[in-house]
């Protein structure tokens, strides 16, 4: 499950958005963007996470969207969705 939201707020809790384990899935994208398109967080390890700054800098409050390409046992699958990052 991804969840819907997250805080970067420095507390050690909620403060990054990411897939920590997806059973014996092989992740080979996670991508996530801000509302222009832009892509402000790349990954294929899904043992790393957005911290919610691009370029250095905090990214305001706000929707953005991700994409998770992965590899099933039941083969290629593409999900997509959205993430409210709260400050």
């Amino acid at each position: 499950m991804v969840p819907n939201a997250f805080t970067p707020n420095g507390d050690g809790k909620n403060d990054c958005f990411g897939i920590k384990k997806w059973g014996t899935t092989v992740i080979r994208e996670f991508a996530v963007f801000n509302r222009w398109g832009q892509r402000v967080f790349h990954t294929t390890d899904p043992g790393q996470c957005w911290d919610g700054t691009f370029n250095g800098k905090q990214q305001a409050a706000g929707i953005f969207a991700y994409v998770i390409k992965a590899r099933t046992t039941c083969g290629e699958i593409t999900r997509t969705g959205t993430v409210a990052l709260i400050r």
